[in-house]
């Protein structure tokens, strides 16, 4: 059984590191979007204080009072420093001139789809996968196709993903590990998709925002990290959002299959406006986090496991709720069909009967295929999800003698 992380990174994962009264102040789509009562557990982002080596850095910029612009490229320190990285624990060997820096990915995602795919172009995304996919599509002016993913498995067929490409298609869209399933792909998933685009000729995006939260045995196996020419057109994103518990940060990252690509994909930020969006204290933030986080990182991951299987468990322990037990990610996305309530009910119903609340499982966040399931995030407290869990269990309990009676 795994042991809780103990001394002073232990200690930051804590109940008493969750403040309600602070984060409703400071979490503003998350705690700050309900009543005071409320539990969230809706956005995919942390309810602990980031490593404190970043806090220290950005406190020493400030210090100064000088707010200078950044370069829109910018710091060739971050991108040699991010080159270092991906070399390191991912297995991507890409020169500093092939990292183009974001504020934040979801721009990354636009951008990359902005740049690849135009009016009347086809997208491959999956379904169920997070809103952002889809959204960039439709910005560029192509359309969705999508390719199902086992929701019960996290199983991804590359033979079906590969019947759906066409010569309108302008782009495979993957998420790895997956958000809202938590699926981390196997490397003969990753091969055979690759094999597919290139003999197709259709770049990959593949966002990998959530590499580093993975949880033993699984592994997470990049892309563009595997040794096979298909590699070379592949754009992969990450960031610190989910790693360090930095969304508010903003710091994204691409790895362009080659130098011209990322000249090309960084007009493409400056088109949008988005590069300059970039500060000069977030990349300081992000030096920080690259080069002093892991060890808050390997302990955050730590208590996410713990409280990931403790919520797995409480979930199928109730009537009407199955869920999967994710390889990666700190969300759930457990199934409530056998409740008899849409996705959009059992939300409204739990946020009105348990006080708590997550993300439906409608087309509009996660695609058609989502429909019969909730998203959780369990970023938080031990003690929180408990409370949260046990207000859950009551509330379904009375629905279901509610029913029972009719």
């Amino acid at each position: 059984m795994l042991q809780a992380a103990t001394g002073p990174l232990g200690s930051l994962f804590g109940d008493a590191r969750v403040r309600p009264d602070l984060l409703r102040r400071q979490s503003h789509i998350r705690w700050g979007a309900y009543p005071p009562g409320v539990i969230p557990l809706t956005a995919a982002e942390p309810d602990f204080p980031g490593p404190q080596a970043v806090t220290d850095a950005l406190a020493r910029s400030l210090s100064d009072g000088y707010f200078p612009y950044a370069s829109p490229a910018g710091l060739d320190e971050l991108r040699e420093t991010y080159s270092d990285v991906a070399e390191a624990r991912y297995g991507i060997s890409a020169a500093p001139d092939r990292v183009v820096l974001t504020p934040g990915t979801a721009s990354a995602l636009w951008g990359v789809v902005r740049l690849l795919c135009g009016e009347g172009d086809e997208c491959i995304l999956l379904d169920p996968v997070d809103l952002l996919f889809g959204q960039a599509i439709d910005a560029a002016g192509a359309r969705r196709v999508y390719c199902p993913v086992d929701k019960s498995t996290g199983r991804l067929d590359p033979d079906r993903l590969a019947s759906l490409i066409t010569p309108r298609t302008a782009l495979i869209c993957l998420c790895n590990p997956h958000n809202p399933l938590g699926t981390v792909f196997t490397e003969a998933t990753l091969r055979a998709i690759a094999e597919t685009a290139q003999t197709h000729g259709v770049p990959i995006l593949s966002d990998e925002v959530w590499n580093e939260i993975v949880y033993p045995p699984a592994a997470h196996v990049s892309m563009a990290g595997l040794d096979s020419a298909e590699s070379r057109q592949i754009y992969t994103v990450t960031g610190l959002s989910k790693t360090f518990a930095l969304p508010g940060l903003r710091m994204g990252f691409v790895i362009a299959p080659d130098a011209s690509a990322a000249v090309n994909l960084q007009l493409t930020f400056q088109y949008l406006g988005a590069a300059y969006s970039l500060t000069p204290f977030t990349q300081v933030g992000a030096l920080a986090a690259l080069r002093h986080g892991w060890p808050w990182r390997d302990s955050f991951v730590q208590h996410l496991h713990e409280t990931r299987n403790y919520c797995v468990e409480r979930l199928n322990a109730i009537p009407g709720i199955s869920c999967t037990r994710p390889d990666g990610t700190f969300v759930l996305f457990p199934d409530i069909s056998s409740s008899g309530l849409s996705s959009r009910a059992m939300a409204e119903f739990l946020l009105a009967e348990a006080r708590v609340a997550v993300v439906a499982g409608t087309t509009e966040w996660f695609g058609p295929a989502a429909e019969g399931n909730i998203r959780i995030s369990y970023a938080t407290s031990r003690g929180m999800l408990e409370e949260a869990l046990n207000r859950v269990e009551r509330a379904v309990a009375d629905l279901t003698s509610a029913s029972s009676a009719a």
